[in-house]
């Protein structure tokens, strides 16, 4: 696909990459986020369309500056790395939620605006402009995400006054906080008349219905299979 640059990031797993210059930024959920919204869709619709996707957690959007920036993003599955850039001064700029099932994409609102109005482009192609302006797609461990991001003290200091030979500048950190989905609820299971039907309230009534009636000729229905 045309734009598309991946990435895999486990838990713990940290990325640094260049974006390019675009009024806002978005972390959207590539299998959950219903892209196309109008042909005619304007900004006010665009608006709408976000704060209820927020509302769902499918995406998370934040402004950014008109200039490329250097995005570090970080993974993890603990709060030592949030409580270590609340202690080094960086400033949190943004915040939210976001529950992806393993592949989000962090792409430019012209972006998300273009696929908005054209139900033919989707969020890994259709993009326009430099390398660095094309959507960032990210595989991730599946769960909920407790996002915040930070302007680092980097931001202030330019490459001259940083010293040659000095790490890159990190304008912003994305940190991802990871949390698993909860395991599924399972119904409880009858064991009756020899035989495991599947679990469930309606399962569960039928057999008891049968087994308590007794009227001639009724008895325990016979499964010839049972599907899951």
């Amino acid at each position: 696909m045309s734009g598309r640059a991946t990435e895999t990031l486990g838990l713990n797993g940290e990325k640094t990459f260049m974006h390019g210059p675009c009024e806002s930024l978005a972390l959207v959920d590539v299998e959950t986020y219903p892209a196309f919204v109008d042909k005619k869709a304007d900004r006010l619709d665009m608006m709408a369309h976000f704060s209820a996707q927020m509302q769902a957690l499918t995406v998370l959007s934040w402004k950014a500056p008109e200039k490329a920036r250097r995005l570090r993003l970080l993974v993890t599955e603990n709060d030592f790395v949030i409580e270590r850039m609340g202690r080094s001064g960086a400033v949190q700029i943004a915040s939210g939620n976001l529950r992806t099932y393993g592949q989000i994409c962090l792409a430019t609102h012209a972006h998300l605006f273009d696929c908005a109005r054209h139900r033919t482009h989707s969020l890994l192609r259709g993009a326009t402009g430099s390398k660095t302006g094309h959507p960032q797609v990210l595989n991730v461990p599946p769960g909920v995400y407790a996002i915040t991001l930070y302007a680092d003290n980097a931001f202030h200091v330019s490459p001259a006054d940083a010293g040659e030979g000095a790490e890159p500048i990190i304008d912003y950190t994305i940190i991802l906080r990871h949390y698993a989905f909860p395991p599924p609820r399972v119904a409880p299971v009858r064991l009756s008349a020899g035989f495991l039907p599947w679990a469930g309230e309606k399962a569960a009534g039928m057999v008891e219905a049968a087994t308590s009636h007794k009227a001639p000729g009724v008895g325990v229905p016979k499964f010839s299979s049972i599907s899951y």
